[in-house]
């Protein structure tokens, strides 16, 4: 099955659970998807890449939100960014990967890789 038809599967499976179509299909996802790189959803997606993918990009954003205002006027010290952004980033990480576990837990969605193998999906 080709990653384009399990994605449009495992949509289906998501719209049937009754959430939000931006809970699913985050804006940064489906960006991703236009720019044809080939990502499951987030809900089907394994702990750690979420974990990493979310807290490096939070990470990233934060420090130079933080940088850009040290240059503007020093709230921080300037050798204390990178370090208070990559604590962010992984407290982000963590929750938002937890966040996506707990969902699939709670809808009892299959796994990435039984979309479109098992019977009755």
């Amino acid at each position: 099955m080709s990653t384009l038809s399990r994605r449009e599967l495992a949509l289906q499976i998501l719209s049937k659970t009754g959430m939000q179509v931006s809970n699913y299909s985050p804006p940064a996802v489906r960006l991703l998807w236009r720019m044809g790189i080939d990502c499951p959803p987030p809900h089907f997606a394994r702990f750690w890449p979420v974990f990493f993918i979310s807290g490096v990009y939070f990470g990233v954003m934060l420090g130079l939100f933080m940088w850009l205002a040290t240059l503007y006027r020093p709230l921080f010290l300037l050798s204390s960014v990178p370090f208070g952004a990559a604590i962010a980033g992984c407290c982000f990480g963590f929750f938002m990967a937890s966040y996506y576990a707990i969902g699939r837990r709670k809808y009892q969605l299959p796994r990435w890789e039984e979309i479109g193998v098992t019977s009755g999906n």
